[in-house]
């Protein structure tokens, strides 16, 4: 396989922080590299160093004379005064129908080719710079970050593109169960230096684990035997006829110290709780005939009628652009409804995340100000603790955040939150930009959160963790799916293999068409009747067993035992409801 790329003894420091300190490596044909570390640890610098967007303190990047260069960028700004279909064909200098073809593929047709791509969501923005850095024919792709902002069913096509691309890429993501499904290769910076593994994320990780249980044991051995010297040296060293074999015991010693083995990378994790006031059972809030959307256009969902209890951890799902983060916005109270209203449980207490760090941070005030802005009645104490959970301590509290990386602002919006006692988290997009210790740590503290949590994310992993509830955002209506995160992601998965992605946009619907369209829906249909079935199975077989104590019992009596059953009864009709629906 031919070189692509080659950097050689790179070099970058950040004030005292050596990010990269003498990194060097090639990246050569048909090489699916994904690249992991810490926030902060030099992932996107490197990157940006490559693209030439950075220059290295020292060091050189060598790009072949047969390698074309594909960059997709986190913060590039799409242009507002131009066609979407427009803008990719004057930067590709391909025609408008060669750009549609290919924009089709990842969920880009009619309306968001005739906007302008900055007025686009956040998803569509992310979709439109893939398509456009495709356009490019690049042999070799620098991606940092592709999956955010993605909504699941474009996740899954750009994890599908990406797994059978036949050029080269490296790319960072915080979402490991596609960097598994992706990458064929594992590069980690750490500490300034850059590993190498030939080998996917999960295996790379195992093998961690194994040489850090290999150092561990090792490392027993020589302190034992250290401590032997030790004893010996000690006991000996005053006496004439053994002194000599003490001093050698004590070089010996020394000797051992140099090859004591570093364990892991001994680098911090966040570790934090979330604090929450006593929650009773009951409902949350129960959206009534419910339209959302924006004055002055036309509504983004409407008719919903839906019930969270308190406690839930509930998934909002569906493509992008189709009103999830409008849906949480004005469930947040940051919009008001078009039509009908939601009614929140008196004692709600609502911590709302953004997406976009810009809505609450500013970008010259420092960690520390951006914390004490948040923390209301919260002690100096207090806040100190919640920034050194969220790994900022000493120097750190004064950096603005400004500089801060995208993980590293994910961190100080988190801790912002943690320092009020919410009894419910609407969380939109809260895994962007953070690495995937601080993903896992924060799965955990939502899970044993017994607040209301509430979410938008694309991170499959962090959702299977966590979610019990899901609700859908589709033909603009809000629906509840039954069945778990897995079904859900697994149904689209089935239904991505179902659609073809070649695109021929001089055609026009067919029948043919119609009725594919509508065997899918019918397939959709029944798996969803199916699981319907299944869950009243379970309900009919324990109202039945209920019926069977009282015949068996007719004299006793139990309050607990007529609850359950009335609340069985409302569940099954409830159920028979939703499968009458979707006959």
């Amino acid at each position: 396989m031919r070189p692509l790329l080659e950097a050689t003894d790179l070099r970058k420091l950040y004030g005292r922080q050596h990010v990269l300190d003498g990194v060097s490596f090639v990246v050569s044909e048909g090489a699916h590299i994904g690249l992991v570390g810490r926030n902060g640890a030099g992932k996107t610098t490197m990157l940006k160093i490559l693209a030439g967007d950075e220059e290295a303190d020292s060091g050189t990047v060598k790009l072949m004379p047969w390698t074309r260069l594909g960059v997709l960028r986190q913060h590039e700004i799409l242009p507002d005064d131009v066609a979407t279909l427009a803008y990719l064909a004057s930067t590709s200098n391909r025609p408008e129908w060669d750009c549609s073809k290919l924009a089709a593929r990842f969920g880009i047709k009619g309306k968001e080719l005739s906007l302008p791509p900055a007025s686009l969501s956040g998803g569509y923005q992310m979709r439109v710079k893939i398509v456009a850095m495709l356009l490019q024919n690049p042999t070799l792709l620098l991606l940092d970050e592709p999956m955010n902002y993605l909504d699941l069913p474009t996740l899954l096509l750009l994890e599908s593109f990406l797994r059978d691309y036949p050029g080269s890429f490296l790319m960072t993501s915080h979402d490991r169960e596609a960097m598994q499904n992706i990458c064929t290769e594992t590069w980690e910076i750490a500490n300034g230096a850059l590993a190498e593994f030939p080998g996917d994320l999960e295996t790379y990780l195992d093998w961690k684990d194994e040489q850090a249980e290999y150092a561990r044991r090792t490392n027993k051995r020589l302190r034992r035997e250290m401590s032997d010297a030790q004893a010996f040296a000690d006991r000996f060293r005053a006496k004439a006829s053994l002194a000599s074999r003490a001093q050698s015991k004590l070089r010996h010693i020394a000797k051992l110290r140099t090859q004591l083995k570093a364990v892991g990378s001994n680098l911090p994790t966040a570790a934090f709780r979330i604090p929450c006031p006593a929650v009773t059972s009951g409902p949350a809030v129960r959206c009534v005939e419910l339209s959302i959307g924006y004055e002055g256009y036309a509504p983004v969902a409407t008719g919903i009628n839906v019930e969270i209890q308190r406690g839930a951890k509930v998934a909002i799902v569906g493509e992008n652009g189709r009103g999830k983060s409008t849906f949480l916005k004005t469930l947040g109270g940051i919009l008001d409804p078009i039509a009908g209203e939601t009614k929140w449980w008196h004692r709600a207490n609502i911590g709302y995340f953004s997406q976009l760090s810009e809505d609450t941070l500013s970008p010259d005030a420092t960690v520390l100000q951006a914390l004490t802005q948040a923390a209301g009645d919260a002690s100096g104490e207090r806040i100190l603790a919640a920034a050194g959970a969220f790994l900022f301590r000493n120097d750190d509290l004064e950096k603005t955040c400004r500089v801060l990386s995208g993980g590293e602002r994910a961190r100080v919006r988190l801790a912002r939150l943690v320092l009020r006692e919410h009894s419910v988290l609407i969380l939109d997009e809260p895994t962007n930009h953070l690495d995937a210790e601080t993903v896992e740590v924060l799965a955990r503290a939502l899970k044993e959160y017994p607040g209301t949590v509430i979410l938008v994310s694309h991170a499959r992993t962090f959702m299977n963790a966590i979610i019990d509830t899901i609700f859908e955002v589709r033909d603009g209506m809000v629906r509840h799916y039954i069945g778990t995160y897995e079904e859900y992601v697994n149904d689209l998965t089935n239904q991505a293999e179902e659609t073809t992605h070649v695109v021929d946009v001089e055609s026009h619907a067919t029948q043919k068409d119609d009725r594919k369209e509508q065997a899918v829906t019918n397939r959709e249909n029944k798996r969803v009747q199916v699981r319907i079935e299944d869950r009243m199975k379970k309900l009919d077989r324990e109202k039945s067993d209920i019926l069977a104590f009282f015949f068996e019992n007719p004299t006793d009596y139990s309050p607990e035992k007529n609850r359950r059953l009335a609340e069985l009864e409302d569940e099954l009709a409830i159920a028979e409801r939703e499968w009458l629906s979707h006959v």
